[in-house]
């Protein structure tokens, strides 16, 4: 199989030895394909995605060229050109060996192209890897990194090779030895044992290997440094032998966890421990962590001498020995938080504020960054307040801002200084994939990101340590660093979002300039995501303490991003990232829906509802027979338009997705979009009205809330929630006073006290004058409990916040409680039955991935639209069909609109469009006509509000198109004049 596509390897590799190794590998390897085709199933092998799109580019377009053309396009990179890593990791396998040809590490399943072979009767499907060989003849060795497991129906794909360091002792001169290896995840262990006993026999030539074996420590996370340790102390292992019909996946084994190689020559080096030995040399470890401790500032493992406490409370080495015993018989050690006493830690290092730093600052940073912890505890304000003791505080870092502006003005013409603390600092982290482990190493990180004159230059220098570092961060680091970045102030925080900014515009513009397509090369894609990984970061920070608007976090240059169809790009992309395609999956900004421009956010969910649309009258009989695209066709009465929707869109297998069409009974015309909207403004009124009692007016007539007494039927609210989607979908936008705070819940955000502003200034208001009281007798005097109440149509109901609230009094220490559980009740709790009828009734419309881009103020923005314009803008999109957009007609003509007031500025668009609403764009985004209708007429102005087309007569006087157009105004009502 391995000959088969590693096609140099049917020749001799080196001498006779090194042929032999990978005979023997080949011999184990061809029994494990035999079982594999006797079950049959499917290999997976690593292909680079690199490849995969530079080879689609060169075939896609070949046929189009003419023979220059084909000579000049360059052809596809080595097969695994950017999956390959130099490092070699076991220095007696040949070369060109699988096992010694490193896969550099991939940190998601879509860095890399699998290809999958398939068993079948013994025959090999290998018709892609044919092409590749006769096409490029710089094809690399495939990796073989999954396969099918036939008897659990299922695929298994590892993207990195098994990863050991393996300790043995040499038959030369038995001395301990360790060694970096990897292996095949789908190895045998049996077929690995062979290779290594050939590997090793070549060394110790004079010693003969009779067999060999590898043993399983039981303490799998123990370094190699301890291990090797305890054999030469007792030459004994405290762990089991590996079975050989065991495959190298089924340890399920972190990377580098060390294996012990054991020779059988005479007879075999090592025995096994008995439970009493386990017992003793457990605690021996433990009892040497308690008294004397592994030498870092900062452990996290409790029983180190750091941690426990023993010293101070005069406990003698005895009392000490005895507890661990206890603690070891008990089983009660987690040791996977075993410290270690590192080989380079240096004891006397204390942090920054207690050294004597201001004799040389830079030479005192650079010593304290050989110890994460210790430059993670220094640059600390007030210092000396803390007892000489830094214990992190989740809510602020307590970072020293004027010692680090004397730092950073120390380092200002050397800035290799600071990559050279940051390769100190995190080089170690970033060679071996560990993510940081405490808050002193997480409080290192966001102290080099305080360094804001040379912000930029730490991100974007040529290793990226710091953004690799960022990319591994879990959710709670995240989520701390933002708290942290809370401190600053406006000023500080402004500038690091500006410069991370900066170098996000800056990546966007260099990836638009590549010569095939972005994010062709893999570190383009993970420079972007760490860029945005941190930008994210500051704006989760921002959200809890608003110091920018939230249009700072937005990035203009995401539509420019595709030479051309961005929005199709972008839209493509995400998909692919949502239904796990990954084979043509490279990045997507909706991963940060944030900073995506409003405007083109809802062009992507216009995609999405053209892809709904479509998919939905795929389905439809009338669509597979004609090709006539199918809609959803509503015959509505006017005089009793909501029983004539509701006995329509109530049934069940009625299309909502499809495009909506509105014939009004008995009326003529075809719907190009003005029955449709007249239909959603008058469906819309008749609900919102008070004769339905479904919602209430709030904060002086401002906005409507749900009624938590409406007596109408749920039908009801599920039909307003099938209208909002409905009008969301055919982009058609209501005139509704509905708060934000509903628009949030459909959205699934989680409402605050903030969102009763809006809704109720009143109840708001006397929640900060609560909080603002120091004084607890006049708390007690407000005479609160935890009881709510409300009028409906002038009758008080009541309800407890919580059992038997009535009886609670709001005091000093729980009105925080209270403030919260009044306004869940408010917003959620109260309305709940009447708000899951909306929200069903809307989801029944709208659903999938594109409308998750949006928060609830940009949906409110979508459904209702904006609340502010300017006619200018819509004057500088006109276009003109009879004027000229210079003449003295059309000039004097829109200053008559520009003097209107505000409401009849709003008539003005209603009569040309429909609506008054503002889409999302502004009104720059109307397409709008002026078209000459006549001349020396008395004829009004009127309009196609389909087409947003008004029909200006051309009048002798002007004063007589003034008094025209105001009667037309006037008398603006329905389905437009025409």
């Amino acid at each position: 199989m391995i000959n088969h596509f590693l096609h140099n390897w049917h020749q001799p590799v080196g001498d006779p030895i090194e042929y032999e190794e990978i005979k023997r590998y080949d011999d184990g390897r061809r029994r494990y394909d035999k079982t594999l085709r006797e079950k049959g199933g499917i290999e997976y092998y690593l292909v680079s995605k690199k490849f995969v799109k530079q080879w689609k580019y060169y075939v896609d377009y070949y046929e189009e060229m003419g023979d220059q053309q084909k000579e000049a396009r360059k052809k596809p990179d080595k097969m695994n050109s950017d999956l390959q890593s130099n490092e070699k990791v076991f220095k007696y396998i040949p070369e060109d060996h699988v096992y010694n040809s490193s896969i550099r590490y991939l940190e998601n399943e879509w860095d890399y192209e699998y290809v999958k072979i398939k068993l079948i009767n013994n025959q090999i499907l290998k018709e892609v890897f044919d092409l590749f060989k006769e096409k490029y003849s710089s094809i690399e060795p495939q990796k073989r990194i999954g396969f099918y497991q036939e008897n659990e129906k299922k695929k298994v794909v590892y993207p990195n090779l098994a990863r050991f360091t393996l300790i043995y002792q040499s038959l030369r001169d038995n001395k301990i030895y360790s060694v970096k290896a990897q292996v095949d995840h789908h190895s045998e262990i049996k077929s690995w044992l062979d290779l290594l006993k050939a590997t090793f026999q070549d060394e110790q030539k004079q010693n003969p290997i009779t067999n060999i074996r590898i043993w399983l420590p039981r303490h799998q996370n123990y370094n190699v440094d301890l291990i090797t340790s305890q054999l030469e102390q007792t030459m004994l292992i405290d762990g089991d032998v590996l079975q050989e019909t065991l495959m190298v996946f089924q340890l399920q084994s972190k990377r580098d966890n060390c294996l012990i190689l054991d020779f059988e020559s005479n007879k075999w080096q090592f025995n096994k421990m008995d439970e009493q030995q386990q017992i003793e040399l457990d605690t021996e470890l433990l009892f040497n962590r308690a008294l004397n401790g592994c030498g870092k500032y900062v452990c996290d493992f409790p029983h180190c001498k750091l941690n426990n406490g023993f010293l101070e409370q005069d406990f003698s080495q005895d009392d000490i020995k005895g507890i661990c015993q206890q603690l070891v018989e008990n089983e009660e050690v987690n040791w996977n938080q075993l410290c270690y006493q590192g080989k380079n830690i240096n004891n006397k290092l204390v942090p920054l504020q207690m050294s004597e730093f201001q004799l040389d600052l830079p030479e005192a940073i650079i010593k304290i960054s050989q110890q994460l912890e210790i430059f993670g505890a220094s640059f600390v304000e007030n210092f000396y307040n803390k007892s000489g003791v830094y214990a992190i505080d989740l809510q602020n870092a307590d970072v020293d801002t004027n010692l680090i502006i004397e730092t950073q003005s120390k380092f200002f013409n050397y800035k290799k200084g600071f990559t050279l603390i940051i390769n100190i600092l995190f080089s170690q982290k970033e060679k071996n994939y560990e993510p940081l482990t405490n808050l002193y190493q997480l409080r290192a990180l966001y102290l080099i990101l305080q360094f804001r004159q040379f912000l930029e230059h730490i991100v974007d220098e040529k290793s990226q340590i710091i953004l690799k570092i960022i990319r591994r961060l879990d959710v709670k680091q995240k989520l701390q660093l933002s708290r942290w970045f809370t401190n600053l102030s406006k000023a500080e925080f402004e500038d690091t979002t500006k410069k991370i900014k900066k170098l996000i515009n800056s990546e966007i513009l260099r990836q638009q300039h590549t010569p095939l397509m972005p994010f062709l090369e893999i570190e383009d894609t993970y420079k972007m995501v760490g860029l945005f990984e941190l930008f994210q970061i500051l704006q989760k920070s921002n959200k809890m303490n608003t110091r920018l608007q939230s249009s700072e976090f937005v990035i203009d240059l995401i539509t420019k991003l595709y030479k051309q169809d961005a929005d199709k790009e972008e839209f493509s992309q995400f998909r692919y990232y949502a239904a796990k395609q990954w084979r043509n999956y490279s990045f997507t900004f909706c991963l940060y829906a944030w900073s995506i421009p409003i405007e083109f956010k809802s062009k992507l969910l216009s995609l999405d509802c053209k892809v709904k649309q479509h998919d939905s009258m795929s389905h439809s009989v009338k669509y597979h027979f004609t090709g006539q695209a199918p809609y959803l066709s509503l015959q509505i009465e006017r005089n009793n338009i909501i029983e004539s929707a509701i006995k329509q869109l109530q049934i069940t297998h009625i299309p909502l997705k499809n495009p909506l069409k509105v014939q009004f009974i008995g009326e003529q015309g075809v719907d190009e979009g003005g029955p449709k909207r007249e239909f959603f403004r008058l469906m819309m009124e008749k609900l919102i009205s008070p004769d339905y009692g479904m919602f209430i007016p709030k904060n002086n007539g401002t906005v409507y809330w749900f009624n938590p007494k409406s007596f109408e039927m749920p039908i009801y609210y599920s039909l307003i929630g099938k209208l909002l989607g409905l009008a969301l979908y055919n982009q058609v936008l209501l005139d509704v006073r509905f708060p934000t705070v509903l628009f949030k819940k459909l959205q699934n955000e989680k409402v605050t006290e903030e969102d009763l502003k809006e809704l109720d200034m009143e109840i708001y208001t006397g929640f900060q004058y609560l909080r603002e009281q120091t004084d607890s007798n006049l708390i007690a005097n407000l005479a609160l409990n935890f009881n709510a109440s409300y009028v409906v149509w002038g009758e008080a109901y009541f309800d407890d916040l919580k059992p038997n609230g009535f009886q609670v009094n709001v005091t000093k220490e729980n009105r925080e409680e209270y403030i919260e559980l009044y306004t869940d009740w408010y917003l959620n709790k109260l309305v709940k039955s009447q708000f899951d009828l909306l929200h069903s009734g809307f989801k029944s419309v709208v659903d999938g991935d594109g409308i998750k881009l949006f928060s609830g103020e940009e949906l409110q923005a979508l459904i209702i639209g904006l609340p502010h314009f300017d006619l200018k803008d819509l004057e500088l999109v006109t276009k003109y069909d009879g004027y000229d957009d210079k003449s003295e007609y059309i000039r004097y003509f829109w200053s008559c609109i520009h003097s209107l007031s505000i409401e009849m500025q709003k008539r003005f668009l209603f009569f040309c469009t429909g609506t008054d609403r503002i889409p999302v764009g502004g009104l720059k985004s109307i397409k709008f006509v002026i078209q000459k209708h006549g001349e020396d007429t008395e004829q009004l102005p009127s309009a196609h509000t389909c087409f947003n087309v008004l029909l200006l007569p051309l009048y002798k006087k002007k004063e007589t198109l003034r008094d025209k157009l105001m009667i037309s105004l006037d008398n603006a009502e329905g389905f437009g004049l025409m």
